[in-house]
């Protein structure tokens, strides 16, 4: 006590002048911001975002700020091969990393608003969220297909579309399959078709064999019209409706539709390449945030897979597998259970690798005296879609992987495949994925058709 009391600290405090008081009180308050930021690990940094309002920039700007700050978070890690998939994903859950932002600066900017913000980030959620994801995306592929039936009247306008969407998914560090390798397997896929199959059933065995787990589809490609001002000339714009699955879970995620701006092009009904580039450039990043906000829901919510179980026995047969996966914490989602003779799936979300989930869901069959006699085995592991049967059950007509690109046709954005094909009894077949003993088109009804509203183009007035 004797010695506090000869320090300077407490002679300037004892002087109780209004300067040494405020003075004293400024330091203190430096000293808790000091060590308030060290606990929380921020970084301050200047961001820009464009919108075609204030509040679209300032929405961008807040998300490439999160950006700025998740390259400082995994500086020191080895990049993964999806890194910008990724942090685009976290981007998408901006409000979760900055704690604060002002507005620095804002204006017009070429027809569109311009803000630029100063941004307090989080660096300890954003690095902790990025391994996380780094662990469940793994080689997220995206595929660019179109819609057979409309694409067949004009095969060009849907082939340049595809181009532009890819040259968009090349620029951003996307990875994709190239054209050529599509087409390619397209032969396969059409030789698999069999009467009774929808055209979603075609789309996701070609994005099985692909290796491809998101798939952007092109449902329609067509022309709106106006009445130009004082009706002197006829205005056109081209829409493209574009639908994304997730071709694990074979869910749907929406339908985005691109559009171009208004303008004399194609006034004559044709589309033109112009308008078609036009539109992607505009409305391809809104395409692309359906899947990132999709993966981004990945942090808090689990990632989502498709259990398939081949003879493995019935619905009542599989409940008890079920009630296990319920009492597990590291399931989750509605785990509900469909069945078809016997063959069953089931969606749920897992915590961790898929490979680890494999594994426990192995452990659980153990487990269960119905299944124990049967020796579970993984026929497949397909991005985040894993197939059981018995061990000496051979899968007919499963859908696989196309095997790899040798080193002389290899396109350069089509790396290498992270399917894993299961050990033991995997028919090589090629066919469509309907499970044994089931009438044609029984298994695009229950486990592959993905829910997905489609939109209309509004027409112009």
């Amino acid at each position: 006590m004797a010695r506090w009391l000869q320090t300077p600290f407490y002679k300037l405090l004892k002087m109780k002048k209004p300067f040494t008081i405020k003075l004293i009180l400024s330091v203190f308050t430096l000293l808790l911001f000091v060590v308030s930021a060290n606990a929380q690990n921020t970084i301050v940094v200047e961001a820009k975002g464009i919108g075609l309002a204030k509040i679209d920039a300032t929405q961008d700007a807040v998300r490439n700020a999160v950006s700025q700050g998740l390259g400082v978070a995994v500086k020191s890690e080895t990049k993964v091969e999806n890194f910008m998939t990724i942090s685009d994903a976290i981007a998408t859950h901006s409000e979760g990393y900055v704690s604060k932002y002002t507005v620095v600066k804002e204006g017009p900017a070429n027809g569109l608003y311009q803000v630029t913000i100063s941004a307090t980030v989080s660096l300890d959620p954003l690095k902790a969220d990025y391994q996380l994801l780094a662990k469940s995306v793994g080689g997220v592929r995206f595929m660019a297909v179109p819609n057979e039936e409309k694409a067949k009247t004009d095969r060009a306008t849907y082939d340049f579309a595809i181009d532009a969407i890819n040259s968009a998914l090349s620029a951003k560090k996307y990875r994709y399959v190239d054209k050529t390798r599509y087409e390619n397997l397209k032969k396969e896929a059409m030789n698999i078709k069999q009467e009774g199959d929808t055209g979603v059933t075609y789309v996701q065995n070609l994005g099985i064999k692909a290796d491809a787990q998101f798939i952007i589809e092109l449902a329609d490609i067509n022309v709106s019209k106006r009445e130009g001002p004082f009706g002197t000339r006829t205005e056109s714009k081209t829409n493209i409706v574009a639908k994304a699955y997730d071709n694990c879970t074979g869910e749907g995620l929406g339908t985005v539709i691109m559009e171009s701006t208004w303008g004399t092009d194609g006034d004559d009904g044709k589309i033109s390449t112009k308008s078609i580039k036009e539109a992607v450039d505009l409305g391809v990043d809104k395409l692309l945030q359906t899947f990132t906000t999709y993966i981004g829901d990945w942090v808090n919510n689990g990632t989502p897979f498709e259990l398939r179980f081949y003879e493995m026995g019935t619905f009542r047969d599989l409940r008890d597998l079920r009630s296990k996966l319920k009492a597990d914490a590291t399931f989750g989602g509605q785990l509900e259970l469909t069945s078809v003779n016997n063959y069953s799936k089931l969606i749920c979300t897992y915590k961790s690798l898929g490979d680890d989930m494999a594994d426990k869901v192995l452990d659980l069959c153990d487990q269960i005296p119905s299944l124990v006699d049967k020796r579970i085995d993984v026929k497949l592991i397909y991005g985040r879609q894993i197939s059981f049967a018995p061990q000496s059950y051979v899968v007919p007509n499963m859908v696989k992987p196309a095997a790899p690109l040798t080193t002389t046709d290899k396109p350069v954005n089509d790396t290498k495949s992270t399917t894993k094909p299961a050990t033991g009894g995997t028919s090589t077949k090629p066919a469509n994925t309907k499970p044994a003993g089931t009438k044609t088109g029984t298994t695009t009804k229950t486990t592959t058709k993905p829910a997905t509203k489609t939109t209309t183009p509004k027409k112009a007035n």
